[in-house]
């Protein structure tokens, strides 16, 4: 198991983060791992997406299947929970938005991720914590980069 939280300081709304965030389908678009994104079913608040990621650690390489259940609170926080995967055992997390000052906003990820026994410790440690940043950055940079 790898748990893992950080913050970041955006320099948009929250309503501009939520946009992003919650445009699951766009996340290829400016995360290079990400190959291809699906939602599946719409109930309310309530989202399942299908994911495809390419991950790559030390001589590690694989493509990884998962589908997450969103729960959203716009433009508050977002929560997820792993509903199926080819490899990922659990993957259970979220989103908390919070106003910084003016037209800013302080973004929390947290996220609890859980490998199958196969998979060097190394590697889910990786995931939650050494690529977390990179994560935060990316999201960051979508959104100060939209008009």
């Amino acid at each position: 198991m790898a748990e893992a939280q950080r913050s970041v300081v955006v320099n948009v709304t929250r309503e501009k983060f939520w946009s992003v965030i919650s445009d699951y389908e766009k996340y290829p678009a400016f995360i290079p791992e990400m190959r291809s994104v699906r939602i599946l079913e719409t109930k309310g608040n309530v989202q399942r997406v299908a994911f495809e990621i390419e991950i790559a650690v030390l001589a590690f390489t694989r493509k990884v299947h998962y589908t997450l259940e969103f729960t959203n609170t716009p433009p508050e926080k977002v929560r997820w929970r792993l509903i199926d995967s080819d490899m990922v055992k659990g993957n259970d997390g979220g989103w908390t938005l919070e106003p910084a000052g003016e037209g800013k906003t302080k973004a929390t990820y947290q996220i609890d991720l859980r490998l199958g026994a196969l998979v060097p410790k190394a590697v889910s440690h990786f995931l939650a914590e050494q690529s977390l940043p990179k994560l935060l950055e990316q999201f960051k940079g979508r959104a100060e980069s939209l008009p």
